[in-house]
């Protein structure tokens, strides 16, 4: 084995919810499900950005339309021009450590999310990771997301390796089942549960990094 790729949210990181909130909640007058809701409607609907320029007139396309449906003053537009949703990620407990045990031992480390922006590197930089990820992948920028093979294959080959000598975490289980069939060691991350089931290839968090590669290598 010689990498190993992890997806972002739900693995890595998640969002701190109570901090968008107090954000959201003086600004605009629906929830922020609702905003969220909206938010994946207009990624769905027009192209993701594929570079950092995109992206800036991706977001004030959003809040520009959201605003003027709104009613919103000028004011409270600039507020949400000036948002930056990396403030908002955090990583779990335990990513850290587990980012810095791989890398311990020998194994590249890269990340694969199909979250529709370019500002991955940016986001990992937010969440304090970035320093132990060789390589991350956004689906939006490779034009490719999971579960499509394409997705995996252009994250092994920039981490220069085969897919099967890959290791694989994710939230969802049909990028999981994506990655299997193309052979990469892949693991579903289900924080819900009580304790990791190594048999069945899922884990409750990375803490079971450290029993899986005893095991591998």
């Amino acid at each position: 084995m010689r990498a190993v790729v992890f997806d972002r949210d739900g693995v890595l990181t998640h969002f701190d919810v109570s901090l968008l909130r107090a954000f959201f909640e003086p600004l605009v007058p629906l929830p922020l499900a609702e905003i969220a809701a909206r938010w994946q409607g207009w990624c769905e609907r027009g192209a993701c950005p594929r570079t950092l320029a995109e992206e800036s007139g991706f977001w004030a396309g959003f809040w520009d339309g959201l605003a003027s449906e709104l009613g919103l003053p000028p004011a409270t537009r600039d507020r949400l021009h000036a948002f930056d949703y990396t403030a908002s990620i955090r990583a779990f407990p335990e990513s850290r450590a587990a980012l810095a045990r791989a890398r311990a031992r020998g194994l590249r480390v890269g990340v694969l999310s199909n979250f529709p922006l370019a500002s991955l590197d940016a986001s990992l930089h937010a969440a304090g990771l970035a320093d132990l990820i060789d390589v991350a992948c956004s689906a939006s920028v490779i034009g490719a997301p999971k579960p499509a093979a394409p997705a995996y294959l252009a994250i092994a080959h920039a981490l220069d390796a085969e897919p099967a000598e890959c290791f694989f975490f994710d939230d969802e289980p049909a990028c999981v089942e994506g990655a299997r069939v193309l052979g990469l060691r892949a693991f579903w991350v289900d924080r819900s549960r009580e304790k990791h089931s190594l048999g069945e290839r899922i884990v409750r968090d990375l803490d079971a990094l450290s029993e899986i590669l005893d095991e591998s290598l």
